[in-house]
Parts: structure tokens; C-alpha cells; sequence
């Protein structure tokens, strides 16, 4: 049976970081999500406010989360992923490119590895409205490709997730968005990196504001999709609310069968992790346990449903 895991982003760092774990471990859980985004805001990069955390030294930053190391260890849970600060590239923005690309990804990649994060997921470069989609897939591979000797020292894989857009007033299709244009990432820095260093994060909510299929994304991607982001949306806006939210067909929600299908047929053996922060917050502080219990229930749900599908 699959495991079920969650985000750590609503609930650490606000909670003390052994109180944290605890929490998500009582509410069933038994894998993590760790949101390392929490500590570099993507709402602040966009808007050019850097904060420092990421300039301490790597030293003094193991030393910071040597805590959430024995506090996952205490409570008996492990993380299944990571998700990295981001954007990485944001156009226009050189020296804060360089600071993220240079400084906060690969200190990114020696966190997971002391904290024994098998999957690190990092945003590629949006680029392909303004330059293109060739000069988008050139730019990702040139940095990426860079990366491959830390990950392989490190033994960490980096996830590439289907991203959108936002051009006018429409959300469109962002890098990753079509399941070949992410293949064709995974296997060609995979072919350069000489082993199996780059996976898929699959995002149900993107899929939902893009309107893709999610049967035929999964069974494109294969063995290569390595972690999820479950949550669902209006189909509007990206909402990350738990799963079921906007019922239980096509016509009023995401189509969770044929996910269950999906991830059946390719043998998924992953972990079916929530990136349900949003949820945590449209509720009272006195419901997030009965509210995390909640979303827990539903991915053990969905664990039986791929159990036994077919």
C-alpha cells in the first residue's frame, strides 16, 4: 500500500520543530513533504525582496536543520521530498538569478542530503513567452546540466514540476506543462548525467488549470514521475484545497480515477504527498488537527483505491 505524506509549509517553521512533526506524525501520516520554500517566499522573489536566510554558511545552516532531523527521527517519520526555493530565474533579475542559481540551489542539494531527501523538486526557468521555447529548453538544460555533479556527490535527485502561466488574464501552459516537453527534459540530462539523476513532480492542481489529462500524463511519464503535489482547484485559480472539494465527477472537479488508474498501471511506488497548505488556513487554528486528520484520510482512501483499481 502506498504511504501518505504532507507538506511541512502551514505548519513548520510556525510550530517549534519538534511540536511540528509530531503533529503531522498523530495525524497518520508517515512521510514529509519538507518546504524549504518557506525560508525564501516566492511571493518576495517576484518581487525582489531577498531575504538572507540562504547566506549563512552551509555549516551553520546543517546546524540549523540538524533539528529537523532528530525531531523526524523522534516522531518516526521521513521525508519522501523536498521542495526548493523559487523561482530560480525570474526575467530581468540578474543578480538574484545568479544568488538562486549560484547560492540557493546547490545549498538546497547538500540540505536534502544530510536530511536524507531522496527527491528535491526545483522549478525550471520560465522563458518560453518571451524568447521562445527553444532559448527556455537551452537555458534549463545549460544550468541543470551544471548541477549534476553535486547531485551525484550528494545522491540527490532533482523533480522538474508541470508548471503554468499566467498571460493576461489566462492561466496557459507553463514549461513542463505538456508531458512530452518533460520528457524530453528528464531524458536528456539523464543521457548527460549517465544515470537516473532527474525525475517528474507531478502537480494534480497545474493539471487542472491547464486542462490536461491526467491518465495520459502519468502513463506518458512512466517510471519516470518520482513524487506528486495532490490537491485540486476550481479549474480557475490555484487554489490547493484538499481533494473531493469540488465533488466527485468531471464536470465539477479534478477527475481523481483516472489518476488512481494512472498511477496503477505504471506501478507508482512513490508517495501520494499533499500540498494542501491552503486548506490548514480556510479553517480555524483550534480544527488543524481534525483538518490534517481529515486529508490524511482521503490519501489513505486514494492508497486503496490504486490498491485496487482494475
Amino acid at each position: 500500500m502506498l504511504k501518505v505524506g504532507v507538506q511541512t509549509k502551514g505548519i513548520l517553521p510556525d510550530m517549534p520543530v519538534d511540536k511540528g512533526f509530531q503533529f503531522i506524525k498523530d495525524a497518520g501520516f508517515e512521510k514529509v513533504d519538507l518546504s524549504i520554500d518557506t525560508f525564501l517566499k516566492n511571493s518576495d522573489l517576484y518581487a525582489g525582496n531577498v531575504n538572507r536566510f540562504f547566506d549563512a554558511s552551509v555549516e551553520d545552516l546543517l546546524v540549523y536543520f540538524n533539528d529537523y532531523r532528530i525531531a523526524m527521527e523522534k516522531a518516526g517519520i521521513s521525508p519522501s521530498q523536498m521542495h526548493a526555493p523559487y523561482p530560480v530565474n525570474v526575467l530581468g533579475r540578474g543578480k538574484q538569478n545568479e544568488y538562486m542559481q549560484g547560492n540557493v540551489i546547490p545549498k538546497n542539494i547538500l540540505i536534502a542530503e544530510f536530511l536524507g531527501v531522496p527527491w528535491m523538486v526545483v522549478h525550471p526557468f520560465k522563458m518560453q513567452y518571451v524568447y521562445g521555447k527553444d532559448v527556455e529548453r537551452a537555458k534549463n538544460i545549460e544550468y541543470f546540466k551544471m548541477l549534476i555533479p553535486l547531485l551525484k556527490q550528494c545522491n540527490v535527485g532533482i523533480c522538474f514540476e508541470n508548471l503554468y502561466e499566467g498571460i493576461g488574464q489566462r492561466l496557459v501552459e507553463g514549461v513542463c506543462a505538456d508531458p512530452d516537453d518533460a520528457i524530453w527534459y528528464l531524458d536528456t540530462l539523464n543521457d548527460y548525467a549517465g544515470e537516473e539523476l532527474f525525475g517528474f513532480c507531478l502537480d494534480m492542481g497545474h493539471l487542472q488549470l491547464v486542462k490536461r489529462d491526467p491518465y495520459e500524463f502519468i502513463t506518458k511519464l512512466g517510471s519516470r514521475l518520482k513524487v506528486l503535489h495532490i490537491h485540486e482547484n476550481d479549474a480557475i485559480g490555484d487554489l490547493h484545497q484538499m481533494p473531493y472539494t469540488f465533488g466527485t465527477n468531471e464536470s465539477e472537479g479534478q477527475v481523481w480515477d483516472r489518476i488512481y488508474k494512472g498511477l496503477k498501471d505504471i506501478k507508482f511506488d512513490g508517495t501520494l504527498s499533499f500540498e494542501t497548505f491552503p486548506t490548514m488556513n480556510s479553517f480555524p487554528k483550534g480544527m488543524s488537527a481534525s483538518v490534517l486528520k481529515t486529508i490524511c484520510s482521503i490519501g489513505e482512501y486514494m492508497a486503496e483505491r490504486i490498491e485496487n483499481e482494475g
